[in-house]
């Protein structure tokens, strides 16, 4: 049996066979265009948490830094505390600003 052209010129059945190669093709490109978009949003997330985790790796060796001068000026604290308390230190203090001496001692003033 002969087939019969349609109005278009066509044979019955090109339609479908065409329809579904352009279905398959829009299917591809729409597949191809996600991957491209979500390719690119998680190279943005990438980068942004990249950028976020080189900002708190600074932070903390700037916290780190102030942490070790803390612990040092506490340390100072601690050895100037324990050398206000000596004997030897209020000893100094009160012969050098206010001119005590022990009774044994001979006292000179200069003017």
């Amino acid at each position: 049996m002969a087939r019969l052209a349609n109005k278009s010129g066509n044979l019955p059945g090109a339609n479908k066979a065409r329809n579904r190669n352009t279905r398959a093709y829009l299917l591809r490109i729409c597949l191809g265009v996600i991957f491209v978009l979500i390719t690119a949003v998680c190279t943005n997330l990438y980068f942004q948490q990249e950028e976020e985790y080189q900002r708190l790796n600074l932070e903390q060796e700037q916290l780190q830094r102030q942490m070790d001068s803390l612990y040092e000026e506490y340390d100072y604290l601690n050895r100037k505390y324990a050398m206000l308390d000596s004997d030897e230190y209020i000893e100094g203090i009160a012969r050098d600003y206010l001119n005590m001496c022990r009774p044994e001692d001979t006292l000179i003033i200069n003017r």
